[in-house]
């Protein structure tokens, strides 16, 4: 995990779960190297640094760890916290990690994730009656039918429905048109901790085409998302928090 600004007087948080390359030394042996990890949301952490806003990034690829996910429950099948197959179905493991394996990790990765974030955002409780939690990602907008700025909030479940209306609002004063909860309506980050009092929580979803030139940041067209964000996040916080 990276924390960036955690000490600031902000009443946001932003979470960055997917952004992550490393793969541990330890588990690399049993990776399938010629697998396929490209659905990474990629240099989000170097968008989002000049906010200035508290930010938590996961650094574990999500194709070792995903801490977006659900763990599982009876009777409900989820996409599994370390995956095993690529976006195109290619094995991920030579050796699918054992269950003691998969408890270290997520002992390891996953539940530190979280601790950390609640803490963050406890912090920030302490400061503020209201904290808004940015679970933010991008997607290759080849490979779906929109290139909008996507909102998940579950279904409604997790934002309040002024600060929505506000927030699609601020996208649209910026030139950026929006969709909610389709085709992503959030992971189990905004799910947690977007249902706790006085916190709301929203996943952001960035197409690629926005900030994007490969896996670096084009420097044009990123600098204007950021210019952009900073001024929506500014007049969040002033609206509603």
């Amino acid at each position: 995990m990276k924390v960036i600004y955690e000490k600031t007087n902000s009443p946001l948080v932003i979470s960055i779960p997917h952004s992550g390359t490393d793969i541990p030394q330890d588990i690399a042996p049993l990776c399938n190297l010629g697998a396929k990890r490209e659905h990474t949301d990629w240099a989000l952490q170097e968008l989002v640094t000049p906010l200035s806003e508290t930010t938590l990034a996961a650094t574990v690829s999500r194709y070792i760890v995903d801490v977006n996910r659900f763990k599982p429950r009876a009777g409900k099948t989820t996409q599994p916290i370390i995956p095993r197959i690529d976006d195109v179905g290619h094995q991920l493991f030579n050796n699918y990690p054992s269950k003691q394996k998969q408890a270290d990790w997520l002992e390891r990765y996953y539940t530190p994730y979280y601790v950390h974030l609640e803490n963050l955002l406890n912090e920030k409780l302490e400061q503020h009656e209201r904290v808004l939690l940015v679970d933010l990602h991008s997607y290759d907008d080849k490979l779906f039918g929109t290139s909008n700025i996507i909102l998940g909030t579950r279904k409604k479940q997790t934002l309040n429905q002024d600060t929505l209306k506000q927030l699609q609002l601020l996208f649209h004063e910026e030139g950026l048109t929006t969709q909610v909860d389709t085709p992503f309506s959030g992971g189990n980050i905004i799910a947690t901790f977007g249902k706790q009092t006085r916190i709301e929580a929203v996943q952001i979803e960035v197409p690629y085409s926005l900030y994007l030139e490969g896996h670096l940041l084009h420097p044009d067209r990123a600098t204007t998302l950021q210019t952009k964000f900073q001024t929506i996040f500014q007049k969040l916080k002033m609206y509603h928090f």
